[in-house]
């Protein structure tokens, strides 16, 4: 390929991305529409617009290797930017989406069009040079074409240099997330520092990071207590065995079977005799397998002798216990344990208004076949619901909000459900609060004492037992059922 050839094509293609994309989303979306760029779209006009630069630069110097070195890095840098801003919204209800959506498609994934297509033409430009680049020569002139490319990418610049500093505002003004209309009028426009990372809470999620739970440093708060003046009273206590590896998250029993089964934070699934005494088997679950699964939240028996157990991100695993099960044979399933137990399925449920929440229980509703999670409070996007996904197909059947009289959401460490109501076990309130299950409100609660890290209850034997999650020394607390 010569040298004219090659620059007509750079020039080609740098007057087709700052004319196209970066054009359209200023001067007709902006300028036009009034349609501001958030702090994402900021990021990904950059990309291109340097993207275009560095086509400049080769139709002015040449091919050179180093000016092939950063178009790709820059359109490797726009590629992740739009994967960054699409991920909050691609898996949105169809339709759904911010800004202005082009043939169907909003702008935000049209940039990962865009630099997929100018990182597929760098590499077919690199194969058309065959074994060495085009040198410039020094006796080219710049043709039509090239000056009508520059003169294009200036006016373009220009106008989104206008649109940047008066709509988002010089430094250390940094956007919006979610910007407002645009306008000249200096009483409506709106300069945000809001966005600037903190250090301590770097994520490349950015607004939609939310902080994982730690089941170990869950602490009280007095805001969320619920006014009561009912108490349990300790009944018994019995230590779980020292062979129990880790914190201990999850309990449920299963009356028919005489069964318990207990997990923990690093994931380790034991079932026990109805004294909590004797490990019947163990298992280790594989986080990286299929599904991932880590840091167990929460267990639940849906039948005789199998149980659901889910992660704090609503991940889950099926196992059942079985002493004719070897170990040897569910290799690929669990890293370590014993005979006796099987995999029965794995996978991930998915909610609406818990999406953006972390749980640390499950339970089982006999009646209606389904799961119950609730959720923990976060600092964003905060709420308190339950969730019911059905038995049949694992699927969301409803989502509602939790009615409680209480100056803040409680971290509900356990479910325990009978007949119409469910025992929710607060652990920043060491309180167990009675919900209505047809109403999905808190109707009573119970102070609970003797305990340093309330983690699961469950019903045995007309008592309820609570979990007290302490690494190498868990134990199981039982108190009278409240009224």
């Amino acid at each position: 390929m010569n040298e004219l050839t090659v620059n007509r094509i750079v020039s080609l293609a740098a007057l087709a991305l700052i004319a196209l994309p970066v054009g359209i989303a200023c001067i007709i979306l902006g300028f036009g529409m009034g349609d501001t760029p958030c702090i994402l779209c900021w990021q990904e006009r950059t990309a291109m617009v340097l993207v275009s630069l560095i086509a400049i630069f080769i139709m002015r110097y040449g091919l050179k290797p180093k000016y092939i070195g950063a178009l790709i890095i820059t359109a490797v840098y726009g590629l992740w930017a739009g994967y960054r801003h699409s991920s909050a919204h691609i898996l949105r209800d169809i339709g759904q989406g911010f800004g202005p959506a082009i043939l169907g498609v909003h702008t935000y994934v049209w940039v990962i069009v865009v630099f997929a297509i100018i990182l597929l033409f760098a590499g077919v430009l690199m194969l058309l040079q065959g074994d060495k680049l085009v040198e410039k020569s020094d006796s080219s002139e710049w043709s039509l074409l090239n000056k009508v490319t520059v003169n294009v990418f200036l006016v373009i610049i220009a106008f989104n240099i206008v649109q940047a500093f008066t709509q988002t505002g010089p430094f250390p003004y940094i956007g919006q997330s979610d910007p407002v209309r645009m306008t000249f009028d200096s009483e409506k426009t709106i300069w945000s520092t809001a966005n600037w990372p903190e250090l301590s809470k770097l994520s490349a999620r950015g607004a939609y990071s939310i902080e994982k739970p730690n089941f170990a440093t869950m602490t009280q708060n007095d805001a969320t207590k619920v006014a009561t003046s009912e108490e349990l009273h300790l009944l018994n206590s019995v230590e779980l065995p020292a062979e129990i590896f880790g914190l201990a998250t999850g309990m449920s029993y299963n009356p028919q079977s005489k069964l318990f089964a207990v997990v923990t934070s690093n994931n380790w699934v034991y079932f026990l005799d109805e004294t909590l005494t004797t490990i019947l088997a163990k298992v280790q679950i594989d986080a990286a397998f299929s599904a991932e699964i880590s840091n167990l939240a929460g267990v639940t028996f849906d039948g005789e002798t199998s149980v659901l157990v889910t992660a704090d991100h609503k991940s889950f695993v099926r196992v059942e216990y079985d002493p004719s099960v070897k170990f040897d044979d569910t290799y690929g399933r669990f890293i370590e344990g014993t005979d006796g137990v099987r995999e029965l399925k794995r996978s991930r449920f998915s909610t609406a208004r818990a999406k953006y929440n972390y749980v640390a229980s499950v339970a089982w509703d006999a009646n209606t076949q389904e799961y119950l999670m609730v959720t923990l409070p976060v600092a964003k996007r905060n709420n308190f619901v339950v969730s019911r996904l059905s038995g049949k197909d694992f699927e969301l059947n409803s989502e509602a909000i939790i009615s409680i009289d209480a100056q803040a959401y409680p971290n509900v460490t356990g479910i325990s459900i009978i007949d119409d109501k469910a025992y929710l076990l607060s652990h920043s309130a060491q309180q167990v609060l009675t919900m209505d299950l047809a109403s999905n409100s808190v109707v009573a609660a119970s102070n609970i004492a003797e305990l340093n890290n309330p983690q699961a209850i469950t019903l045995v034997n007309g008592q309820l037992a609570v979990l007290d999650g302490v690494e190498g020394k868990n134990r199981v607390n039982f108190y009278s059922v409240q009224h």
